[in-house]
């Protein structure tokens, strides 16, 4: 499709559901842009178009008790490093940005149908992460403790590619300002950060470095002038919250979300892939190793010269399971395989009687297995995500009953509903093809009902933190959401996440699992003191907002 195609397209769904919300669009010019102005903050996004290709570049906030601050401190014309002038609609002075928007791209678009797939994920992404975005930094507090995260990391506030505080040398001058505002009792220590930055600047004589001193140093006239809006550690800070995410809610809630999602998924009825149409890469895996006809006659000759009719009777009967075992899977590929396909699990693969489906994210692959048991037995397993970082250090771990190989196993689960889970029971005590094409349906019915929802939060870190941390006050309870053979492992598991999350409270976290272990799982001690020796070498791979 010709860039002007596309771009005609996916404006028209974004007015259609961005305008009523009280966004204004910015159609002239290089990119097209939607603008939110409040009371309190603004919103920017930008997009660009090509043959076959949409991109969604970066989102940026203006904090206007911030932004009022710099204006005071540059004038009300000037952004530093750019040759714009600010008219206050399109072009104005931000805030933040979230870096994650700008990796959601559309990507290669050949069809009508792929532009409005891309829309629905884009639409997804906007009114659930970006959103949480915006609700998350509009408390001044959490900027400032992002801000201590980055300075332990080495990690500068405003770097171009790492960084999340929008400017070239102005990003310090907003840092001091959040700060103040919020009676930051690191203050100085980030005056004095600034002020060996500026150095640096005149030292090495990077650009605008001469206008970084001036600016400073009007800023450091501003700055005693401020008044704290917001505590550190604010006692009514859930409260706070909760009236920002009420006051965000009305500008990034979806008009047409109440309504045409549940008639869709109401609408559609469940009819069983013909069995010629079922994908042939499940079958295959029955006999990943084919023995040719005459070598399996030949193979049958031996045995029966050498073991007799007993060898037979085992063989007959391992034919038998076979059978048994084919029979089931195809049921469950003329039931499940387009509709898990449809979702993105288009690869799958198989570890002995598990089979499993994968869908690629960021941080790992989403899993959707089930076993067949030899003699046909069906059992649908719970949902998970693989996060490959995890799974790495839980690899180099020593602890009992460790599993070998689980690629088919994630990091984290989700629970199957009741009714599922009774249905497994079902066909546990008897595999008859009713009650698995039974168990089938329920699991279609799922999968058309909850993998959407399944894939977007299980494929974000800052979820699954937040799952987790909701624990976060009995820890052993982890083993509801982990993966593990045992409680402990799974506990061992969590506390790998967290850790890569690079937790605000990981110290206190770790040292009540150590107390729990060495009460209830003393046989786990050395796994968790090998990880308490790792933990300098775990560096942050999560992006969570604490």
């Amino acid at each position: 499709m010709l860039g002007s195609e596309i771009r005609k397209m996916v404006l028209r769904r974004l007015d259609a559901e961005l305008k009523p919300l009280g966004w204004k669009a910015y159609k002239s010019g290089h990119n097209p842009a939607y603008v939110l102005d409040t009371r309190y903050y603004k919103v920017f996004f930008e997009m660009g178009f090509k043959e076959g290709w949409i991109g969604f570049f970066y989102l940026e906030m203006a904090i206007k008790d911030v932004e009022t601050y710099i204006t005071e401190c540059l004038g009300p014309e000037r952004i530093p490093g750019f040759s714009l002038t600010i008219d206050n609609k399109s072009i104005f002075r931000k805030t933040i940005k979230d870096r994650n928007f700008s990796n959601y791209n559309g990507g290669v678009v050949e069809t009508v149908d792929d532009v409005n797939v891309v829309v629905e994920h884009f639409f997804d992404y906007f009114f659930g992460s970006t959103k949480k975005f915006v609700e998350t930094n509009l408390y001044l507090p959490n900027i400032v403790r992002k801000m201590d995260e980055f300075t332990s990391l080495e990690i500068i506030w405003g770097d171009f590619e790492k960084g999340f505080l929008c400017g070239i040398y102005d990003s310090y001058l907003r840092a001091l300002t959040i700060s103040k505002l919020c009676n930051d009792p690191l203050y100085n220590e980030k005056l004095d950060y600034v002020e060996l930055r500026c150095k640096i600047y005149e030292e090495k004589n990077y650009p605008h470095y001469k206008d970084f001193r001036r600016d400073f140093e009007r800023m450091k006239e501003i700055l005693p002038t401020i008044e704290p809006k917001y505590s550190m550690d604010s006692p009514n800070e859930e409260a706070e919250m909760e009236k920002i995410r009420a006051m965000v809610a009305k500008n990034f809630t979806p008009v047409s979300a109440p309504t045409e999602k549940p008639k869709k998924k109401a609408a559609k009825k469940f009819v069983p892939t013909p069995p010629e149409q079922v994908n042939q890469e499940l079958l295959s895996l029955l006999n990943p190793e084919r023995i040719s006809k005459e070598s399996r006659s030949l193979q049958k000759q031996l045995m029966d010269f050498f073991f007799g009719k007993k060898d037979n009777n085992a063989s007959k009967e391992k034919t038998e399971n076979a059978q048994l075992q084919k029979q089931t899977i195809e049921i469950v590929g003329c039931y499940l395989d387009a509709s898990l396909r449809s979702h993105g699990f288009c690869n799958v693969h198989r570890n002995k009687n598990v089979f499993y489906y994968t869908r690629p994210t960021d941080v790992g692959n989403l899993i959707f297995s089930f076993t067949v048991g030899d003699n046909g037995r069906l059992c649908i397993n719970p949902p998970s995500i693989r996060l490959d970082k995890v799974e790495e250090w839980m690899q180099k771990l020593f602890y009992p009953f460790k599993p070998g190989n689980f690629g088919c196993f994630g990091t984290f689960t989700l629970q199957l509903p009741k009714p599922l889970d009774e249905l497994n029971d079902v066909v546990k005590a008897s595999a008859t093809d009713e009650n698995i094409k039974q168990l089938c349906l329920a699991t279609w019915q799922f999968i058309e009902d909850k993998f959407d929802d399944f894939a977007e939060n299980y494929s974000s870190p800052q979820y699954l933190w937040e799952r987790l941390c909701a624990y976060s006050k009995k820890s052993i309870s982890w083993e509801r959401l982990l993966f593990g053979v045992t409680p402990p492992e799974r506990v061992l598991r969590g506390i790998v996440f967290i850790k890569l999350c690079n937790d605000n409270d990981f110290e206190d976290k770790f040292d009540y699992v150590e107390t729990i272990f060495k009460k209830k799982a003393n046989d786990f001690l050395p796994a968790l003191e090998e990880i308490k020796s790792l933990l300098p070498e775990m560096k942050k791979e999560y992006e969570v907002c604490s």
